[in-house]
């Protein structure tokens, strides 16, 4: 998990009060009075010294008060230390994993040509807006290139690269190309470019520009035509977004400022992708919480990500925005357990939920 702030020395009895009053708060949305730790926490404490714990717990900066005479808040910091103990490391139970997995296998679409379909996955399994994003992280790698007449001097160029995504581009060719010339063009692009990522591919574009490059005749056609299959996008990240309706109707958002906050937070794709990317260079799975990033804190969020893997590297990521008093506990476990089907899935695409 992702670590926003130092180490708190924290004894077990701070922990446990510390996670009653997030329990409780994400419960009602209500301020936690210390009767409420009394009766819930189940430690045998006096009332007394359940309040001397919540003071000590506010000095550390986790958790804080509405005013003077109000119940206590976990602060961003609180809810950092809760998510990172072992009270949210759960392991979901045989029976829900298998409902999961079948939820997941009964909404299943290619991911070489859908991403929309996992994002509605993790809103429909957490009840929260979901998100599944891709390129994430490091670069994909071509797997293959097609290119397929269209008629006249139109082509189509296809780019299928390690994280399943297709890239799909309309070339335009000075001449119409002949059929048998574009299968040589795309069996050359093919076998030069499969394990390269885009860096590498336009420095060799480059390069088939010189002179004295050496080239022959199906080499300088095919360079020709990757100087515009390979040409870089201005938006290079696909963000898919689904259950935001949920968010609206959330008793959290009903402020006309949060509502443009949040909507401003959900709408910056590429700033959300950012994010993303930021913290999951830290660990497969990560939560980012308020004032932790520009995303979350401008709408009072919460979002937790992870990866799916295909081959060994990054595939993509999905993952869910929500209130920043999201059931972390119940959200973390399903949004890993998300990632890890979707690794199965583009690891062996023929596997069931059996």
């Amino acid at each position: 998990m992702n670590t926003w702030t130092e180490d708190v020395d924290l004894t077990a009895r701070d922990r446990a009060v510390l996670a009653c009053v997030v329990e409780l708060y994400i419960g009602s949305g209500a301020p936690v009075a210390s009767r409420q730790i009394v009766a819930s926490s189940g430690l045998e404490l006096s009332s007394a010294t359940i309040r001397s714990i919540v003071a000590g717990l506010e000095a550390k900066g986790l958790l804080t008060r509405p005013h003077a005479s109000a119940g206590s808040l976990p602060t961003d910091r609180g809810y950092r230390t809760f998510v990172d103990s072992l009270s949210v490391q759960r392991n979901l139970p045989v029976a829900f994993r298998r409902q999961l997995e079948a939820r997941i296998f009964s909404l299943r679409r290619e991911l070489v040509e859908d991403l929309e379909w996992v994002a509605q996955v993790a809103a429909d399994l957490t009840q929260e807006a979901g998100v599944a994003m891709r390129p994430i992280g490091e670069e994909p790698v071509v797997e293959a290139v097609s290119l397929v007449p269209l008629g006249g001097r139109r082509v189509l160029g296809v780019i299928v690269t390690t994280d399943g995504a297709v890239d799909k581009r309309v070339l335009a060719f000075d001449d119409e190309p002949r059929a048998e010339n574009l299968q040589e063009e795309s069996n050359y692009l093919t076998t030069t470019f499969r394990g390269a990522a885009p860096e590498r591919i336009r420095r060799w574009i480059e390069t088939a520009g010189e002179p004295d490059a050496g080239l022959d005749v199906v080499a300088r056609r095919a360079a020709t035509t990757a100087r515009q299959l390979f040409a870089e996008r201005g938006e290079d990240v696909e963000v898919q977004l689904a259950g935001t309706d949920r968010l609206l109707q959330s008793a959290e958002f009903t402020e006309a400022d949060r509502i443009r906050s949040l909507l401003s937070a959900l709408h910056d794709r590429r700033r959300m992708a950012s994010e993303w990317r930021r913290a999951l260079d830290k660990g497969p799975t990560q939560v980012i919480i308020g004032r932790e990033s520009e995303v979350t804190a401008s709408g009072s969020l919460g979002m937790v990500a992870t990866l799916f893997f295909k081959g060994g590297r990054r595939a993509g990521a999905v993952g869910v925005v929500g209130p920043r008093r999201m059931n972390y506990g119940r959200i973390v476990p399903v949004v890993k357990f998300i990632g890890d089907a979707l690794t199965r899935m583009l690891e062996e695409p023929g596997a069931s939920h059996a």
